[in-house]
């Protein structure tokens, strides 16, 4: 499911129209290694997006520490990093807890 998909099953879901700058960040493109081309984040497929994201090495003022595992903590206790898996870990459980049930 790509990003375009997710925010228009959001956008009926919610029964809201599309906010205009999450419009314009799924036109915005990034350069995909893999595929050697720009690829636009409306196109990119969830997953894909979250390895994206995950290789992005997050300021620890953003970060909930609440939403974060005992590894995590340990982690970010002795580094201002998360590793990519412990990211990845991280976002993963975020959209969970946002989003799990469907009922937000």
């Amino acid at each position: 499911m790509t990003l375009d998909q997710i925010v228009k099953l959001q956008s009926i879901v919610d029964k809201r129209a599309i906010r205009s700058d999450t419009l314009e960040f799924l036109n915005e493109e990034r350069y995909s290694n893999s595929k050697e081309c720009m690829i636009r984040y409306g196109d990119m497929h969830i997953d894909h997006f979250l390895r994206v994201c995950a290789n992005v090495m997050p300021d620890d003022s953003y970060i909930d520490v609440e939403d974060l595992t005992s590894v995590e903590k340990h982690h970010l206790k002795t580094s201002t990093n998360l590793s990519g898996e412990e990211m990845y870990s991280f976002l993963k459980n975020k959209i969970v807890k946002e989003f799990g049930n469907g009922n937000n």
